[in-house]
């Protein structure tokens, strides 16, 4: 999969396919349904299947003090819209001025771009300043401009509809059995491993911390987790929180590797949660936080060894 970060670096045999627009967060099942359907349009018309996405999500500069909390990174995102088999993104840093055109205006300019023959959109798809544009305003534009749209069926599961937001209730309540089921795929994080405080290394317990800025996230507490590399795998247990026992400000996803103690600083690590373990809670010292954590990680193996032998 190709990834272009400008209007202008699209090439000729990128064009003449079909295309469909969207933030993708998460790249759920339903996201997966639309791209999958613009597969078969890129097949019909004989041309490639592109997406167009933003960067950073709109919301985030059009209301700043609203905007979404994501539920992956960017490098995520991009990953898994690979995975469902597109030739291509058109990624798109979103901004003032793109905020201010007009539904009209920002077809014509993708069009120019792309000069797709078929574009989909998704059931609730709306474009332009003020979300001014919706399908009858692409079916207009397309017989301007010569190309056919389609619309996708929402996708539902359990008699609601799968949507990013409602995955991140389910994060945010730790239902990471419906997250998986929404998903398609178990919840996790993942990121480059950042340096730390040497907190847990002091406390016998060497940690991998990952940067969760912006992010979608469970309640804070300990985790049982998978985590893994590109080349190896370890259960382990994770922190999530602020670290009321060293006054922390800042929210800390901070794992530990059972039976190992690999070099992870720099490397990107993807954490995936299985179940929680307990609350998170102030203690008062180090040596009774560190016993607290040897109870934990022993829960988190039981939960781990349940889980690989139901």
């Amino acid at each position: 999969m190709k990834i272009f970060r400008s209007w202008k670096t699209v090439p000729e045999a990128f064009r003449g396919g079909a295309v469909t627009v969207g933030n993708f967060d998460g790249v759920h099942l339903g996201h997966e349904q639309i791209i999958a359907e613009t597969r078969g349009h890129a097949l019909d018309v004989g041309g490639p299947a592109l997406a167009v996405t933003f960067e950073p999500h709109p919301r985030a500069i059009l209301f700043p003090n609203e905007a979404p909390r994501r539920l992956c990174h960017l490098h995520e995102r991009l990953e898994l819209l690979k995975q469902c088999g597109l030739d291509g993104v058109l990624l798109l840093h979103f901004n003032h001025q793109i905020a201010a055109w007009s539904a009209g205006q920002f077809i014509r300019r993708l069009h120019q771009a792309l000069g797709f023959a078929h574009i989909h959109a998704g059931y609730d798809f709306a474009f332009g300043h003020d979300r001014q544009g919706d399908a009858d305003l692409l079916r207009r534009m397309g017989d301007e401009l010569g190309f056919t749209v389609s619309v996708a069926e929402a996708f539902e599961l359990d008699a609601a509809v799968v949507s990013s937001s409602r995955i991140r209730s389910a994060v945010e309540a730790a239902d990471f059995r419906l997250v998986e089921r929404l998903l398609g795929r178990p919840y996790s994080i993942s990121g480059h491993v950042g340096s730390g405080d040497k907190r847990g290394r002091q406390l016998g317990f060497p940690t991998a911390n990952l940067n969760v800025k912006d992010l979608a996230h469970p309640p804070v507490g300990i985790y049982a987790v998978i985590a893994e590399t590109r080349h190896r795998r370890w259960h382990g247990a994770a922190y999530f929180g602020y670290r009321p026992t060293f006054q922390g400000r800042d929210l800390m996803l901070e794992t530990h590797v059972f039976d190992d103690q690999p070099d992870l600083y720099k490397q990107r690590l993807k954490v995936t949660f299985v179940e929680r373990v307990r609350e998170d809670r102030a203690f008062r010292s180090a040596e009774a936080l560190a016993r607290q954590i040897r109870k934990d990680c022993d829960m988190a193996r039981a939960i781990l060894a349940r889980r690989d032998n139901p």
